[in-house]
């Protein structure tokens, strides 16, 4: 997830990560590094030895992912790792601890930075690479390969037979546009967030992505399945390989059944600028075609689907109000949900093709 978050302290969550990771048969750990305290903690484990290795622990915060979401999400990776076993396509690898478990669970003790209590955590392979932007090494040729590599994810997705107990969110209109079903789990209401003007256009966002969604169920075409989410350039690890380009997809937390459509517009907000390195991005229109064109190479995107873009990508923006919409993840939700419906604007006023 991209939005800020209050940080928590390191050492407690230091403490709990080398608690943690005593459950998993790993070779001696030579380093323990802090990546990201804000949502989940982040940490990169190095290990040393003849098996030495780099993996990433992540400590689940709470009030968000449920222990069975997070398992699921890693039963979807396993997955997904082996569908794309030998292709330019990599994400990470869940490790199971000594006893088989995908996620292990322990207490975080109770500091001025952090209320404590229980939390769910699990391990990952490292995935190499560099998030890349437009303007700064990001151009048509690794967007190219952006495309295809989401498009694999979605192969993969659709021939995913989940088990019995699979447990994840369903991203419909009613969970990115209504408190009580969101599953971000906000704390302020929409009234409370929004100013009139921008609560108007928030649920005329809503109205649209319901119909584009309706759509996508009366037309031909596999469109629905697991998607990733949050598909951003920060989320993506590009590596140049004898001139070809290398993807690695990370971030997989939220996770969920929704709209193939839907999964394609985190990043074409990117390469818009909205947010980005460069906001109003006259390269847009060039990389729009490049990532699109890159996804035809291994799935089909009929034409009738990217009509529905511009409205999706509004809705990513306005779902994103409700991510923020609780104190504990942001001191300024409104201030944070204005921008978030100014994006929301300028993607509506995108053209469909």
């Amino acid at each position: 997830m991209t939005d800020s978050a209050p940080a928590e302290s390191a050492d407690p969550l230091e403490a709990l990560a080398r608690t943690v990771l005593a459950a998993y048969d790993l070779p001696p750990i030579k380093g323990l590094r802090a990546l990201r305290l804000e949502n989940n903690a982040t940490f990169e484990v190095l290990t040393d030895g003849p098996s030495a290795g780099r993996f990433v622990l992540r400590i689940h915060r709470p009030g968000y992912r449920t222990v069975a979401h997070t398992r699921s999400e890693l039963r979807f990776l396993q997955t997904v790792h082996e569908y794309l076993a030998g292709s330019d396509v990599e994400v990470p690898q869940p490790v199971p601890a000594r006893d088989g478990r995908l996620v292990v669970e322990s207490k975080l003790p109770a500091s001025e930075a952090s209320p404590g209590g229980l939390r769910h955590c699990d391990l990952l392979t490292w995935v190499a690479g560099d998030a890349l932007v437009p303007g700064n090494g990001l151009g048509p040729n690794a967007v190219h390969s952006l495309g295809r590599a989401l498009a694999l994810l979605h192969n993969a997705a659709e021939q995913f037979e989940p088990p019995a107990d699979f447990e994840l969110p369903r991203w419909d209109a009613d969970a990115m546009f209504t408190t009580l079903a969101s599953p971000y789990r906000p704390m302020l209401s929409l009234d409370e967030l929004l100013s009139p003007t921008d609560r108007g256009l928030f649920d005329e966002i809503a109205d649209r992505t319901r119909a584009a969604f309706a759509a996508l169920d009366a037309e031909s075409g596999s469109s629905f399945g697991v998607i990733h989410c949050d598909y951003i350039l920060g989320n993506c690890h590009l590596r140049n390989s004898g001139g070809a380009w290398r993807v690695g997809v990370i971030d997989f937390d939220d996770c969920g059944w929704s709209y193939f459509p839907y999964d394609l517009c985190p990043l074409l907000g990117n390469l818009a600028g909205y947010p980005g390195a460069i906001a109003d991005n006259p390269a847009y229109p060039a990389l729009r075609s490049a990532y699109l064109d890159g996804y035809r190479t291994a799935r089909p995107l009929p034409a009738a689907w990217e009509t529905h873009l511009p409205v999706l990508m509004a809705a990513r923006n306005a779902n994103h109000c409700l991510l923020t919409a609780r104190l504990d993840l942001s001191p300024t939700p409104r201030e944070d949900a204005a921008w978030r419906m100014d994006l929301a604007r300028r993607c509506l006023e995108l053209p469909s093709a």
